[in-house]
C-alpha cells in the first residue's frame, strides 16, 4: 500500500467518483494515453472514456486507471477514478457513458469516492489470470482472448512452478523494457494454475474432453510491466516439459531476464479483480 500523500487536485472539484470498467483490449494500444507519434497509432483506453465524460459532461476530464494494461489486454474488473466540477447522479453517468462508448469499453459500475481516494495508490491487490487454450485445434470464439497451445501441457508441473513465486521476492527479471525506475519488489499473494472445461454459447450440451482453458491465476499486491506475461511464457516452458519448474526459483535468486521464457501474448491476459478497503461496487 502507497504511504504517499494524497493527491490534491489543481482546482476545486465537487466530486469524485471511482468506476469499474471492462474492455476488449483488441483494438487499443493499452489503457494509458499515448504522447507525440504514438499517439497517431491505436487509441487508448484512458483517453476513449476521457472523452466519452467530456462530451457527456462538458468538463475536460483526466481518468486514472488502477494499472496500465498493455497493448490488447483485456479487464473484467479494471478501477480508475475521476473528478468532476459538477455532482451527477452515478447511474446517469454509467447510462450515459455506455450509450456513447462503443461496446468494447462498458462502464459495469460507478461509486462516489472521498477526494483522498486513489485507484492506484490506495489498490491494497489485483488479480489477472492469463489463459491458454487447449485442444486439437483453436476455436475461432475463444482466440481473441487467450492463447491456444496445442500440446497438452503439464498443469501439475506448472503449479510447482508457481509455488516458487509466492510471498516477497524480487521480480526485476520478469519485468518488461521501458518501465520507470524503481523497486522491483513486489509480493504475490496467490498463485495456481486450473482447467477449466469450455462450454459453447447457443445452448450446445457436447463437451469435448480435450477443450478447456487453462487458467495461471496470479494475485499480489503489485505487478510490473509485463510480469504476469513474462511469468505465463516461462510456465508455457515448463508446461510443455521444455524446463523444469524448478527454473523459477533460479530466475528469481539470478534476476537474470536472459533466463525468462518469451514474453506472452497481451491478448490472453485479464485484469479481473481489483481490492480496496471501503470499496464496495453495487454492480446490478
Amino acid at each position: 500500500m502507497n504511504t504517499e500523500a494524497p493527491y490534491v487536485p489543481p482546482i476545486q472539484y465537487a466530486a469524485k467518483y471511482a468506476a469499474l470498467i471492462s474492455y476488449r483490449g483488441t483494438r487499443f494500444c493499452g489503457w494509458q494515453k499515448q504522447k507525440g507519434s504514438a499517439a497517431e497509432g491505436a487509441p487508448s483506453i484512458q483517453e476513449t472514456i476521457e472523452g466519452a465524460l467530456q462530451k457527456i459532461t462538458q468538463e475536460p476530464t483526466t481518468i486514472v486507471g488502477s494499472g496500465r494494461t498493455d497493448a490488447g489486454v483485456h479487464a473484467a474488473g479494471q478501477v480508475a477514478h475521476f473528478f468532476l466540477q459538477k455532482e451527477r447522479s452515478p447511474d446517469i453517468l454509467i447510462k450515459a457513458l455506455n450509450s456513447v462508448l462503443k461496446t468494447d469499453i462498458r462502464i459495469r459500475a460507478i461509486e462516489p469516492v472521498s477526494m483522498e481516494f486513489h485507484a492506484q495508490r490506495n489498490a491494497l491487490k489485483k488479480q489477472y489470470s492469463y489463459y491458454f487454450q487447449q485442444g486439437p485445434c483453436a476455436l475461432p470464439h475463444l482466440e481473441p482472448w487467450s492463447w491456444w497451445i496445442q500440446k497438452k501441457l503439464d498443469l501439475d508441473a506448472m503449479n510447482q512452478g508457481l509455488a516458487h513465486l509466492l510471498g516477497e521476492h524480487d521480480f526485476k527479471a520478469f519485468q518488461g523494457s521501458g518501465a520507470k525506475p524503481g523497486s522491483t519488489v513486489r509480493q504475490i499473494l496467490e498463485a495456481q494454475v486450473s482447467w477449466e472445461p469450455i462450454t459453447f454459447p447457443g445452448g450446445i450440451s457436447e463437451v469435448d474432453a480435450r477443450c478447456g482453458l487453462v487458467r495461471v491465476k496470479v494475485v499480489g499486491t503489485g505487478f510490473l510491466k509485463q510480469m504476469v506475461r513474462g511469468i505465463a511464457g516461462t510456465l508455457l516452458q515448463v508446461g510443455e516439459s521444455r524446463r523444469s519448474f524448478d527454473c523459477f526459483k533460479e530466475i528469481l535468486e539470478t534476476r537474470d531476464r536472459s533466463l525468462v521464457g518469451p514474453t506472452a501474448p497481451g491478448r490472453a491476459l485479464w485484469l479481473e479483480r481489483v481490492w480496496y478497503t471501503g470499496l464496495t461496487f453495487r454492480v446490478d
